[in-house]
């Protein structure tokens, strides 16, 4: 027998020299194999770090610059202990751990492999939704298991349970291979045994006979999937349970000797029992998920350990066999298991246990000594530095920008498409066939199989991400703007006021005395340039409505938000209960009434002389007509016309423009809105500074309603981005 099919047995602390370090029996286990190999642990973290890592272990989130003040001011025991509970207590602490059994569990909101189908798990994000209420309300873990695999047999139980087993890949619908997958979810995901190697053969390790596979075969066989209307399909039982055979080297077609449906011969004590209840499922699940099995409670508590430390006691989490890898500290593995089901398999309490650690609280400075005598740190004489996972980087750009959205559950979001939406991640739509390059970019779990765990890779294509990417040009951009936000004093903040909040938001401190003297000459450096690339960024077209106001000689414009049948409009018919007839086409338009006018804005590009010729018609042959003016925003109304029923010139010769300056096109009614439909060519001709001559004519066509243009940042939205890239801000510690 290999050391983890034999139960696991609660061992009493070791003695250690260096008892006044011990916090808890954890710690002593730490330190004993510490001291045998000649190192000390090291120092307690500063309380900004440690504050910061538990906040991201927890919940994902960091912690805010006031929630970092108090704790460095106030740290010690109790105010951390008060810490952990409280972020426990969180409902963000169950979207951070849902996501780590999501991966376990394969989870996608796509069926991968099919096309004659629709390839969508429409309500795969009710399982998603029920695992965040489960960690959230610590469902012991032991139900917890036995829930998803026969909720359908257990009284009050949520069938979303279920969407553990029937969310997998669908492999064109070939039953066996998706038998298969439900195999390794249960046996992987579960228990650390790779028994789906059994389906063709023997296991050419571990003891796990193909009779063994086809036992487990046997019970999903006599199970049948369920649609529901409002929840992922569950599995019942067959009237009848089936006859299962072996299938010999996985061939369906060549049936074996048949075999009962049972629990594996390896965890079982002499010959296994057949089930005797329908198929088995709810046995299956019971046996899984009981004392007596020595692998459940060690790896979920493995699992658990590797998240909050980055590394598992066994390195290998998924595979407990003969080729994993070997426990570092066996004992300590064995007395968490031992007492995580003492504790009525809580997950809540074992985390809690592992985080009041000493060793959990450690620094992750480097240290030469310790380098040298443990290069992997196995021995974890220092906490290891870690850096964001998807989720956590992605909402905390969102929480940075001010910008996180924490409404809990519903259906999936598409996180790389815009409008970008401030959802967490967790409730991000998966495509598991092709998933996004984002996703890929930054380590996503492969959502085809059990992720035991996720790879941490270093790539050119993140930091290209961060540079380039519309979504962290966004937020880097919120992030600039709420940093110029007056907040509660009524004038806006000085530039290095403003320095000093985007550090606190961004990294949760002020700046030192450098930071703040290098920010300052950067950004007064390039304002010029900004403004020069915002403008030529800048639509020349837009369409919209407002109110010329004859008192201050300008006007108020509010861009239009529909684009229906190639004409902009207020709402999504005509007439519109606020903005009436109002519209403009690629020949005109129709003014709403006075305090909805119609407004074509054209944006200089550069400085000059610009020349407007145009013709305004008002055609019907009933009402009173328009009226039009011209209004330039350094200059302001530089024309107005009169049309009913007749047609007037509108020429504007030789108007200085400079470089940003807006030229309106507004139309008004005369006296009433009906019967105001008119058209108004223009053609506009800038001779501009450097001798370039440049036209534009409104009857070229208008563009219909586009995603907004990602902008350049100025020199304030670039360092915001720096500090959004900085290892300070992508790692946890």
């Amino acid at each position: 027998d290999i050391w983890s099919l034999k139960k696991p047995q609660k061992a009493p602390a070791p003695e250690v020299h260096e008892g006044a370090w011990t916090r808890t029996v954890i710690d002593s286990f730490i330190l004993a194999k510490l001291e045998e190999a000649g190192l000390k642990p090291s120092a307690d973290a500063d309380p900004r770090v440690l504050l910061r890592r538990l906040y991201y272990d927890l919940t994902g989130l960091p912690p805010s610059a006031d929630e970092l003040d108090r704790f460095e001011k106030r740290a010690n025991n109790a105010e951390y202990e008060q810490a952990v509970d409280r972020l426990l207590a969180s409902p963000r602490f169950g979207e951070r751990w849902g996501r780590y059994w999501l991966d376990i569990a394969r989870y996608a909101d796509t069926k991968g492999y099919v096309f004659a189908e629709d390839r969508n798990y429409p309500t795969a994000y009710k399982y998603r939704d029920w695992v965040i209420g489960a960690f959230n309300g610590d469902m012991p873990f032991d139900k917890f298991v036995v829930a998803q695999i026969a909720a359908d047999q257990l009284a009050g139980a949520a069938p979303a349970a279920m969407g553990f087993l029937t969310l997998g890949r669908r492999f064109l619908n070939v039953q066996p291979d998706i038998n298969d997958d439900r195999i390794d979810v249960i046996c992987r995901g579960l228990m650390g045994m790779t028994v789906a190697c059994a389906r063709c053969h023997d296991h050419k390790f571990d003891a796990i006979p193909t009779a063994d596979y086809y036992s487990l075969y046997g019970v999903l066989a006599s199970s049948k999937e369920t649609p529901h209307d409002d929840s992922p399909a569950t599995l019942v039982d067959e009237p009848k349970p089936v006859e299962q055979h072996v299938f010999l080297r996985g061939n369906a077609g060549a049936m074996g000797p048949v075999v009962t449906r049972h629990f594996l011969s390896c965890l079982s004590e002499g010959e296994p029992k057949p089930f005797q209840k329908g198929s088995g499922r709810l046995e299956l699940a019971e046996a899984i998920a009981s004392r007596d099995n020595p692998r459940t409670a060690r790896v979920w508590v493995n699992r658990v350990w590797s998240k909050l430390f980055g590394r598992g006691l066994v390195t290998t989490p998924s595979d407990f066999g003969i080729r994993g890898d070997l426990p570092t500290h066996p004992e300590l593995l064995d007395w968490l298991a031992t007492t995580f089901m003492d504790d009525g398999w809580s997950t809540k309490r074992l985390v809690r246990r592992i985080v009041l650690s000493s060793a959990y609280r450690q620094s992750s400075a480097p240290r030469d000594d310790a380098h040298e005598k443990d290069a992997e740190n196995k021995l974890l004489a220092r906490m290891n530095r870690r850096r964001l996972d998807l989720e956590a980087m992605r909402d905390s750009l969102l929480a940075a920008a001010g910008r996180l959205d924490e409404t809990m559950g519903g259906p999936s979001v598409q996180l790389t498409q815009q409008p970008f939406p401030t959802r967490r991640s967790v409730y991000g739509f998966v495509e598991r066939q092709n998933l996004p390059a984002f996703f890929r970019t930054f380590d996503f779990a492969n959502p085809n199989t059990p992720a035991a765990v996720r790879p941490q890779t270093a790539s050119p294509h993140q930091a290209l991400f961060m540079l380039n990417s519309p979504f962290t040009i966004e937020q880097s951009r919120q992030l600039a703007e709420k940093g110029a936000a007056a907040g509660s004093t009524p004038t806006a903040p000085t530039a290095n006021e403003r320095i000093a909040r985007m550090y606190r938001f961004a990294l949760g401190r002020a700046p030192m005395i450098e930071e703040l003297a290098e920010a300052t000459a950067f950004v007064s450096s390039g304002e010029a340039g900004d403004e020069a690339a915002r403008i030529a960024a800048l639509p020349r077209w837009q369409y919209g409505w407002g109110v010329y106001d004859p008192l201050s000689d300008r006007v108020d414009f509010h861009p239009f938000t529909q684009f229906v049948a190639n004409a902009w409009q207020g709402g999504p018919a005509i007439p519109d209960p606020t903005f009436r007839y109002a519209m403009l086409n690629v020949e005109g338009g129709h003014p709403g009434d006075a305090a909805h006018q119609v407004i074509r804005r054209w944006t200089a590009p550069a400085a000059g002389t610009l020349h407007i010729e145009g013709e305004l018609k008002h055609g019907e042959p009933h009402g009173n007509g328009v009226i039009a003016r011209i209004v330039s925003s350094s200059r302001g109304r530089v024309g107005e016309w009169a049309a009913a029923h007749g047609a007037t010139p509108t020429p504007i010769e030789a108007m200085q423009v400079s470089a940003g300056d807006t030229v309106d096109f507004v139309v008004d009614s005369h006296g009433d809105d009906g019967y105001d439909t008119f058209t108004w060519h223009t053609t506009l001709r800038l001779q501009q500074a450097d001798g370039v001559a440049k036209s534009w004519n409104s009857h070229d066509g208008i563009e219909g309603l586009k995603l907004p243009k990602t902008l350049p940042l100025d020199r304030w939205g670039q360092l915001a981005q720096v500090l959004l890239m900085s290892n300070e801000f992508m790692f946890v510690d």
